[in-house]
């Protein structure tokens, strides 16, 4: 069984919740009519940092770091943004910070994800009006490509999007179902020769009509290949697990597990 405890759940414990310190005022509901788009009033002034940065370990030993920020004078979404800094090389200096676009993250959930692709490019998640966003470094590592909607977009409360470093680099993203169809959505990097994403797949429901689940607690790869997935109630301490049926195109049933560790 393949295990990344560290990298491929990604970045995903590595990836950080932001508490947001300070009251954060209302967004106008006009700013949540575009998914992900930027604000329009934001002049990327750096000012106070929220939270804790995240950290992103490159396959050539370089360390990157993404941190939100609020700017001063602050923009009319009063939320604060992503911004990067890189080493120039391993256990080197940083470089400048740099904003990550102009769309802002929050309200209510603050998590942003990153993991380097297979093409040794930065790919960043995080939440804006309620979408999740993403986006990608520029080849040269010198910007950022257009910030776009994901298409995974959880349910208040129910986490965030999780990420996933397949053996050979490969990544997929999962997040908590937003319809009652759904109990999971997942979508994945398929093609082995390409960074690209394929659709957002269903992971199906779990039986019982009253769970709802929360973000993956973790992700393995068996030996042949296939993913497994353990995620909590969003509510309550129990867990359900998930086997991969077909590679990249179905899922077994979910199972109730008798322990957190689903053994």
């Amino acid at each position: 069984m393949y295990r990344r405890p560290l990298r491929g759940l990604l970045y995903g414990l590595m990836a950080a919740v932001f508490a947001c310190g300070g009251a954060v005022a209302a967004a106008p509901a006009a700013q949540a009519a575009a998914v992900c788009a930027p604000d329009p009033t934001a002049q990327g002034h750096r000012a106070q940092a929220s939270g804790d940065p995240v950290e992103v370990r490159r396959d050539d030993g370089r360390v990157d770091r993404l941190q939100l920020f609020y700017e001063t004078p602050g923009p009319s979404s009063h939320l604060p943004f992503v911004w990067h800094q890189a080493q120039d090389e391993p256990g080197g200096s940083y470089g400048p910070w740099r904003r990550v676009g102009a769309t802002p993250v929050g309200p209510k959930l603050y998590q942003v994800t990153a993991a380097e692709n297979r093409g040794g490019r930065l790919e960043v998640f995080f939440p804006s009006y309620g979408a999740f966003c993403h986006t990608v470094q520029d080849p040269d590592e010198d910007g950022w490509g257009p910030t776009e909607g994901f298409g995974l977009n959880p349910a208040p409360y129910h986490g965030g999007v999780v990420l996933f470093t397949e053996a050979d680099g490969r990544l997929h993203a999962f997040a908590s179902g937003s319809t009652g169809a759904d109990s999971m959505q997942v979508r994945s990097q398929e093609d082995a020769s390409s960074d690209a994403w394929g659709p957002v797949r269903s992971l199906g429901k779990v039986p019982d009509p009253f769970v709802g689940l929360g973000a993956p607690s973790s992700v393995v790869q068996l030996s042949d290949g296939r993913l497994r997935v353990v995620a909590r109630e969003w509510n309550r301490d129990r867990y359900w697990q998930i086997t991969e049926r077909e590679r990249f195109r179905s899922w077994g049933t979910w199972e109730l597990c008798a322990t957190q560790a689903c053994g």
